[in-house]
């Protein structure tokens, strides 16, 4: 909201005036709402609201990539401490959006549902990716 020079609560106005005409559609949160657009389904709301958060895309982007990874390469390739990424993957684990396995072993996590990651991603791809990101070629070979 920042990046216009209007105050929150004048935002907040308009986005509840289109939410009431039909226009968007909202999800109230524990502390905050968020809008979409009419075309996202309700199943899509986790994926692209962890993909906002710049830690969180990462990690996503990073497993979309790998197919599979382990916590150690996800940690070594985004450069966060262990205990944020930790919480990171937890956090997507909780919302449905990553899962753990094991396998020999050893803790791997993929995505849980990589069509509809893939189609959420395809929606949403150009408020999501910055020109900044080192793997944007790898990122659409993968998709």
């Amino acid at each position: 909201m920042n990046e216009t020079d209007l105050e929150n609560g004048i935002i907040v106005h308009y986005l509840e005036k289109l939410e009431k005409q039909g226009r968007i559609k909202s999800r109230k949160y524990t502390r905050y709402k968020r809008y979409y657009s009419l075309d996202i389904d309700e199943e899509e709301y986790d994926i692209i609201r962890n993909l906002r958060k710049p830690t969180k895309k990462e990690i996503l982007l990073y497993i979309v990539v790998k197919g599979s990874t382990s916590f150690k390469e996800i940690s070594s390739k985004i450069h966060k401490s262990p205990s944020t990424v930790s919480w990171n993957l937890s956090e997507l684990i909780n919302n449905n959006v990553i899962e753990r396995f094991e396998q020999n072993g050893k803790t791997f996590y993929r995505i849980k549902n990589i069509k509809l990651l893939k189609r959420t991603f395809r929606k949403e791809f150009s408020k999501l990716l910055d020109d900044k990101k080192e793997h944007s070629e790898d990122i659409f070979l993968a998709l």
